[in-house]
């Protein structure tokens, strides 16, 4: 009896501990699952955080951080440039193709009509005139004569309507020729910007490339500082924004000195407060944009502001007296490339 009773307690202990290995792979397996299609938050880069970093860097640095950021944004640009050139380009081609099919179609129209037209013309020559003289001579009473001229005369007509289908679609093949010339043309013209475009890339990415090698001889607060400011572009700004490379905008002014737009010195994508600094709406300029204002010259496109939507733009002045003398103007804003 005890060695039964033994028995069943070891038979159960073997099932315990095998339910509890099958839970435990389980566990294993389903837990780093949960963890990597968990969401995650982004770790916030604050404005605090941000005028921590800046405070360490010299003029320099700030503006080697500010360089990069433009360049950056500029790659960006001229990407999608050549992208929407490269669509332009298909769609010219394609139309180009249809015209050249339209104008086939009428050749071949025209072939036909011509060669119908000069076998009745050589028909009429040969026996046009003899014809008619036989049936008027031959015509019994004046009913007759009357019909014959009236059949010869429908028989130049349909010639005269043939003739006439020839010249409309004569006209319609030049019009089509000249439309496919024109669209080549714009073909050409937008190869040879798609290489400018291009060539303009390949020196900005040679320029991005020399920048961040100069960073990595930086101190490491400057690797830092370049991180941070990527991470809050990334948060605060809308993604699928385009550029178009000109603005029509109504310009304010702010004083650096006045803590900025956000009251700490520091604009909402982490540069310092300054002139050449302005406030835009991200979903119009992105950030980090370098554009040029007549008479305010080069800015950054730095910061935000709540009343700052669409087409407003805040400039960032060294003093309250050129803010004031600047007041309120509508102004254009261009891409700087």
């Amino acid at each position: 009896m005890n060695n039964r009773n033994i028995c069943r307690n070891s038979h159960n202990c073997r099932v315990f501990f095998s339910k509890m290995l099958i839970v435990l792979a389980i566990i294993l397996v389903v837990f780093p699952m949960i963890q990597l299609t968990a969401p995650r938050r982004i770790n916030a880069v604050t404005l605090e955080e941000l005028k921590n970093e800046v405070g360490k860097l010299s003029a320099e640095e700030e503006n080697l951080v500010e360089e990069i950021i433009n360049t950056e944004n500029l790659i960006v640009f001229l990407k999608c440039e050549i992208e929407t050139l490269d669509e332009k380009i298909i769609v010219l081609e394609s139309e180009v193709k249809e015209l050249y099919e339209e104008i086939f179609d009428l050749q071949d129209s025209m072939d036909k009509k011509k060669e119908l037209l000069i076998k009745r013309i050589v028909y009429t020559y040969k026996y046009g005139n003899d014809n008619i003289a036989r049936l008027i001579i031959s015509a019994g009473d004046i009913n007759e004569v009357v019909n014959s001229i009236y059949l010869f005369r429908n028989i130049m007509r349909r010639d005269a309507e043939l003739i006439e289908e020839i010249r409309y679609e004569k006209e319609e093949y030049d019009r089509i020729l000249r439309k496919s010339e024109e669209k080549k043309k714009e073909i050409k013209i937008l190869v040879k910007e798609k290489e400018n475009e291009k060539q303009k890339l390949q020196v900005t990415l040679v320029k991005e490339e020399q920048l961040l090698e100069q960073v990595k001889q930086e101190k490491q607060e400057v690797q830092d500082y370049l991180s941070a400011i990527r991470r809050r572009i990334a948060e605060i700004q809308p993604s699928g924004v385009a550029l178009v490379g000109e603005w029509k905008m109504i310009a304010t002014a702010y004083y650096s000195g006045g803590g900025g737009i956000n009251g700490n010195g520091i604009t909402a994508m982490g540069l310092r407060a300054r002139k050449g600094i302005i406030a835009v709406d991200p979903r119009v300029i992105p950030l980090g944009t370098r554009v040029f204002i007549d008479g305010y010259g080069v800015a950054t496109a730095g910061d935000t502001g709540g009343w700052i939507k669409g087409n407003r733009v805040d400039l960032c002045f060294e003093s309250l007296e050129q803010c004031f003398r600047y007041g309120r103007r509508t102004i254009y804003v261009y891409l700087v490339n």
